[in-house]
């Protein structure tokens, strides 16, 4: 009899274990929000759910380049708005000097002007800087448009710079006191009409450029994001509602079976007194 309440015990201990050991499950699960804590709950799903993650990270690696290079953009336009707000001083200047009404006096200050605004758009293309690389370098850039490094676009941002601006003309820097263009208002004017055509010209192509290249890129990987993310939350998430469910469960079959242990238990020591009185009695 006793091998046999002993046979009971040890099975309804194993049986208190297993509860307890759902239980456990169970909490790590509404703890952590995840179905998948370790290889063992689901293999299959835990490389799915690995893959998912290398590519989150990658994408969301690409968006934040990307973002990046629109600050690039941004700050570029800036510095090109700057460039052409000059060149519209240095042109009043130089419609000023061509008036025959001008004393020499007003066309040497007018020509101070034109020598500072030359000098500031100078300042613009050689200060701008992005995190510590200048912008108006003239070179193209490699855009990332996906998350693998192959997906990219080139950008181009010109050279802001006196000797860079101007066309047939002239140069922007022949505008400058000594300079091929500094007596001759008229072809003055011609340069500076070139080198805001050039200006205009870079800031279109770099709307374009954010319109059509960083604001559709921008658009795929928000939208990849979001499947890439739903699908990881079907397979590593954990549904709440079932998991409270199975810890309900699973905290009530632990109390009752840790009653039946003590039930037992209690009866097993009850024959045991039983059986020690009725042998104390025979003898």
């Amino acid at each position: 009899m006793l091998s046999i309440g002993a046979g009971i015990v040890g099975g309804q201990t194993q049986q208190v274990q297993r509860t307890f050991d759902r239980l456990a499950d169970t909490s790590v699960k509404l703890a952590t929000l995840k179905r998948i804590n370790r290889g063992s709950d689901d293999p299959a799903g835990l490389i799915a759910a690995t893959e998912l993650n290398r590519e989150l990270t990658a994408l969301e690696e690409a968006s934040a380049a990307t973002e990046r290079t629109r600050a690039v953009v941004h700050l570029a336009d800036r510095g090109l708005g700057q460039a052409s707000d000059l060149l519209n001083q240095i042109e009043g200047n130089l419609v000023a000097s061509a008036s025959g009404a001008t004393s020499t006096d007003e066309r040497a200050a007018h020509q101070i002007e034109i020598d500072a605004a030359v000098d500031a758009l100078d300042r613009i293309g050689l200060s701008t800087t992005f995190a510590g690389r200048q912008v108006f370098t003239g070179e193209e850039i490699s855009v990332l448009t996906g998350p693998n490094p192959t997906d990219s676009a080139q950008l181009e941002i010109p050279s802001l710079s006196s000797s860079a601006l101007g066309g047939a003309s002239g140069r922007l820097a022949d505008v400058r006191s000594g300079g091929l263009a500094s007596d001759n208002p008229q072809t003055g004017d011609a340069i500076v009409k070139e080198a805001r055509e050039q200006i205009l010209s870079a800031r279109a192509e770099l709307a374009a450029f954010e319109r059509y290249s960083i604001d559709s890129a921008q658009r795929l990987f928000d939208d990849t994001a979001v499947n890439l993310s739903a699908s990881l939350s079907r397979i590593a998430d954990a549904d709440v509602a079932m998991e409270s469910a199975n810890l309900v469960k699973a905290m009530t079959l632990a109390d009752t079976s840790l009653a039946a242990a003590r039930l037992t238990l209690a009866t097993q020591r009850a024959g045991a007194r039983l059986l020690s009185e009725l042998f104390d009695a025979v003898s």
